[in-house]
């Protein structure tokens, strides 16, 4: 090919290809400086857009868990609040009823502060809502749904849930107000051993000569039945309402463990009470059972002959027996003979002094629920802080994959404007040049 053709010019040809190289590059580093990104649509790199995408997905997945988990805390927060201020009532509570066996003190006045106290607890309960959720109302509650009873929050990206359970309802199924729940139904220090002993609710619990450790070990003999690997001995307090507290006893020093046998209903609260019947003397394990029970927002006093007075959440009875696949057998009497009443034995147990267990029982579960809220906090706080890190760490990866060096292509960018300008310059020249040729025919 000529060198010297007007109709193939390749000097500008190759100016042009040169130029529209430039460009092209000119424009990807221009777009790359305008967005940031290295990476910004499939067709910069199909592969790394892919896992950015997916990675962003998980990101804003993050985000969502992250607003559960605050939204969940300041649920709880209201409720921590909530126990706060009962707690600091219930002080008070059982400063009075303290004074009520006083000679001299006016019981009506105590009284009054006692109604009070009551009024103002279950008032801190069921105002501690937020956004419709409560931790601390009951069922009868009007003013919140019964789905916002508990609180579920989603913790992770799988779609895992946390569950805090309503609070009351974990004291006592059955209660209408939390005082019911804590076992204050009906607190009253005015003829209190007419009036107030079937409103308190207590039995006292006597053991007879033949109980012993053998009882409550596995292959033994309760009330003339011989324990299986398919039966719990177990000890069972009833409320008023009818709902059922059964502390089953398990065994941790034998062979072969034997399960909780009663499945827990809306009727029936079951409680483990661990022994070892290899190591411990009918004492310690009677002593089990006390600490189990009062762990369970019960009082218990034990008299000088060795029998219980359990008090509160209106218990009306008591007795021992056998669980076998949820049916429960009573003793009858023949290892463990319960004596009961319909309130507080005022035999074994002075008026005032049930008044006094009772309300430190409701502290003690008081006590209890704002330990448990404080350990839900502590754990929603925990799970918080790892979901922002994790979707800081996120973010970064999805950085390196896609952002781009901006120090990098400003040098690149005045590289390229520079090699445009050059390009255009030569292709300017390139093409002048067939009009050289023009000189060849001058004068013809």
């Amino acid at each position: 090919m000529s060198l010297f053709s007007v109709n193939t010019n390749l000097g500008a040809l190759a100016a042009l290809q040169a130029l529209d190289a430039t460009q092209q590059e000119l424009t990807a580093t221009q777009n790359e400086v305008s967005t940031g990104q290295s990476v910004a649509t499939a067709a910069d790199n199909p592969a790394i857009y892919s896992i950015a995408n997916t990675i962003n997905a998980n990101i804003a997945g993050l985000n969502a868990v992250s607003a559960s988990l605050n939204f969940g805390s300041q649920i709880v927060s209201t409720a921590s609040t909530a126990v706060a201020s009962i707690n600091s009532t219930l002080a008070d509570l059982q400063q009075t009823v303290t004074q009520s066996g006083q000679t001299g003190i006016n019981q009506t006045t105590l009284q009054a502060a006692v109604t009070a106290d009551l009024t103002a607890i279950n008032e801190y309960a069921s105002q501690s809502t937020f956004n419709g959720v409560n931790l601390l109302t009951t069922s009868s509650d009007p003013n919140v749904d019964a789905s916002h009873f508990s609180l579920n929050v989603v913790q992770g990206l799988d779609g895992s849930v946390l569950s805090i359970p309503n609070q009351a309802s974990n004291l006592d199924p059955t209660a209408s107000v939390f005082t019911d729940a804590l076992g204050l139904t009906g607190l009253n220090i005015l003829n209190t051993s007419t009036t107030n002993a079937a409103a308190i609710g207590g039995v006292q619990v006597s053991f007879n000569s033949s109980l012993s450790v053998g009882v409550f070990a596995p292959a033994s003999t309760v009330g003339g039945q011989t324990a299986t690997p398919t039966t719990d001995a177990a000890f069972q307090l009833t409320n008023s309402s009818g709902h059922i507290y059964s502390f089953e006893f398990t065994d941790d020093g034998a062979t072969t463990a034997i399960p909780l046998q009663t499945q827990q209903n809306a009727n029936t609260t079951i409680i483990a009470v661990h022994i070892n019947s290899t190591t411990e003397s009918t004492n310690q394990i009677v002593g089990a059972l006390i600490n189990s029970v009062k762990d369970n927002g019960f009082s218990v006093v034990q008299n000088t002959d060795g029998s219980l007075n359990v008090i509160g959440s209106g218990i009306a009875s008591a007795q021992f027996g056998t669980v076998s696949a949820g049916t429960f057998t009573s003793t009858g009497g023949t290892s463990a003979s319960p004596s009961t009443t319909s309130g507080v034995d005022i035999d074994t147990l002075s008026s005032n002094q049930a008044l006094v267990s009772t309300v430190q029982a409701a502290v003690t579960s008081a006590s209890t629920i704002a330990a448990g809220l404080g350990a839900a906090a502590l754990q929603l706080t925990g799970i918080e802080n790892f979901t922002t890190s994790l979707s800081s760490a996120l973010t970064a990866g999805v950085g390196a994959l896609t952002d781009a060096d901006l120090a990098a292509e400003s040098a690149k960018l005045t590289s390229l404007q520079t090699k445009q300008q050059l390009a255009t310059q030569s292709l300017s020249i390139a093409n002048k040049q067939p009009q050289t040729l023009l000189t060849l025919f001058q004068g013809l």
